[in-house]
C-alpha cells in the first residue's frame, strides 16, 4: 500500500488523457473480457484463441468499402503479430508495433502489413502471475489504450485495421500453429469460395476471379528476449520414440527436436507455416553467460543458430553496426537476392525467415520491469504524487490508467 503525502493539499488531478471515445473501448473490454478469459482458461473455446476486440468486423480483410484490388488477390494477407505480456505496454510495445515491415526481396519495395493484432499469452511457458502484477483485464484495458497510437499503414492515414487476442498457448511455436488455424477459418468464413450455382452458369471465356485469400502469413514481432527463449533447447524435449519400428525415427537430443519444429514454422509455404520473425535489437544486452546459467541461449548464441540453420542472413555479407547484426534490414539493399523456382515464382529466401531490426537507442531500453520497479519504488519512500521518470516510458494514456488502478504500487 502506498504512504499518501501529508502537509500540503493534494494536487489538482492531471488534464484527462483518456479520451471519451477511449472509456468506452475500456468498458467493452471491461464487460467482455472476464467471460472470453473464462472460456478459454477453462477449454470452453473450440481453439484455445479469443479475438477480444477489433477495429471492425471484417478484420483482419480491410472493411469492404475500403478494400483493395490486392485484398481480393492470390497472394497471403499480411498480418504483424504483437506478442508479448504488456505488464504494462511501454514506447518499446509502440515502437515495435509501428514498426515497418522490412523489404523483403520477394516483395515490391514498400510493401505493408494488412492488419495487426496484440496478442496477449494468459499462458506462458516462463511468466506466472504475482502478486502486484496488473491482472489479465487490466492488461487488455492498456493493451486497448496503446492500440489506439498503432499506426496500421505506413503510407496514409484511415483503415484502422487492428484487433486485441488472447492466447491460451505456452510455446511460441504452438501460439504459432494455433493462430494459423484461427485465421484460416476467419478468413474463409469473411472470403467464403464462390461456387456456381449450375454448370450453365460457368463462363469458360472471361477471366477467371483471383482466388480469395484463404492463407495468412504472420509475421511475429518480439524482443530479444522472446527470440532467446525460441531458440533455446531446453524448450523442445525429444518426443518419445516411435512404437512403429517401420517410422522414421524421432529427434534424439532436445536441440534436433527444435531445429525440426523451427524449420517447419519458419520454412516457405507450402513446405511449412510461413512464419516470420522480426526482432528488434535490445539496447542494455546481458552476458551471454549469464543467460547460458538459466538454460537461455545467449545474445551471440541465438544469431549464430539463427543463421547456421539459414533462417538469418548471415552478418558478415551485410552492413552491421559493430554488433554482427544487419540493424536496417529494413531496406532493400540489406537482404539477400530473390530466389526463383522453374515457374519464375519468387520466394522469400531462408535467410529472410528472422530479421533483426533497430527500433532507437532509446526505445529499446524502455521494459515494462523497469516501470514497474520505479512505482514499487516510489510507494516504499511515501511519494505517489503522479510524477516519476516511469512516466516518460508509457503512453500519457496508459501512464494515466496505472494511476488510477494503482498498479505496480508494491511488488
Amino acid at each position: 500500500m502506498s504512504t499518501q503525502p501529508v502537509g500540503d493539499p493534494p494536487s489538482p488531478p492531471p488534464p484527462a488523457e483518456i479520451s471519451p471515445k477511449d472509456q468506452k473501448m475500456l468498458a467493452l473490454i471491461r464487460n467482455s473480457a472476464p467471460a472470453l478469459l473464462q472460456n478459454i482458461q477453462s477449454g470452453l473455446s473450440r481453439l484455445p484463441v479469443e479475438l477480444v476486440w477489433a477495429a471492425h468486423s471484417q478484420w483482419p480483410l480491410q472493411p469492404e468499402e475500403g478494400r483493395t484490388p490486392q485484398q481480393n488477390s492470390s497472394r497471403p494477407i499480411r498480418i504483424s503479430i504483437l506478442d508479448s505480456s504488456f505488464n504494462p505496454p511501454t514506447l518499446a510495445h509502440l515502437a515495435l508495433a509501428n514498426s515497418a515491415r522490412p523489404n523483403y526481396s520477394s516483395e515490391p519495395p514498400g510493401s505493408e502489413y494488412d492488419a495487426k493484432l496484440l496478442l496477449l499469452s494468459v499462458k506462458n511457458a516462463d511468466k506466472m502471475l504475482k502478486p502486484g502484477d496488473a491482472s489479465y483485464r487490466q492488461r487488455l484495458e492498456m493493451m486497448a489504450l496503446l492500440a489506439q497510437e498503432v499506426k496500421t499503414h505506413q503510407h496514409h492515414q484511415g483503415d484502422h485495421n487492428l484487433a486485441i487476442a488472447i492466447v491460451d498457448e505456452p510455446t511460441f511455436v504452438g501460439k504459432s500453429r494455433v493462430l494459423q488455424e484461427f485465421l484460416r477459418n476467419r478468413l474463409s468464413t469473411l472470403l467464403p469460395e464462390p461456387q456456381p450455382h449450375s454448370l450453365s452458369d460457368i463462363d469458360h471465356t472471361s477471366t477467371p476471379t483471383p482466388t480469395p485469400i484463404t492463407r495468412p502469413q504472420l509475421t511475429f514481432i518480439v524482443g530479444m528476449d522472446t527470440l532467446e527463449r525460441l531458440f533455446s533447447p531446453r524448450y523442445y524435449p525429444p518426443p518419445s520414440p516411435p512404437s512403429d519400428p517401420t517410422a522414421a525415427p524421432a529427434p534424439a537430443t532436445a536441440e534436433q527436436t527444435m531445429i525440426t519444429v523451427l524449420s517447419r514454422m519458419l520454412s516457405p509455404y507450402p513446405d511449412g507455416d510461413d512464419t516470420l520473425i522480426v526482432c528488434a535489437k535490445r539496447g542494455n544486452l546481458p552476458s551471454d553467460k549469464s543467460q547460458e546459467g538459466r538454460g537461455e541461449s545467449g545474445y551471440t548464441t541465438t544469431l549464430e543458430l539463427g543463421v547456421k540453420c539459414g533462417w538469418m542472413k548471415d552478418a558478415d555479407a551485410s552492413g552491421t553496426s559493430g554488433t554482427g547484426v544487419p540493424l536496417n534490414a529494413g531496406h532493400s539493399e540489406d537482404v539477400a537476392s530473390p530466389n526463383q523456382d522453374d515457374r519464375g515464382v519468387r520466394n522469400i529466401p531462408k535467410n529472410e525467415r528472422v530479421i533483426i531490426i533497430n527500433i532507437g537507442d532509446r526505445e529499446s531500453k524502455f521494459s515494462s520491469t523497469a516501470v514497474r520497479n520505479a512505482r514499487a519504488r516510489m510507494g516504499l519512500v511515501g511519494f505517489e504524487a503522479g510524477g516519476g521518470p516511469w512516466k516518460q516510458w508509457v503512453t500519457k494514456s496508459v501512464a494515466q490508467y496505472i494511476q488510477e488502478e494503482k498498479l505496480y504500487e508494491s511488488v
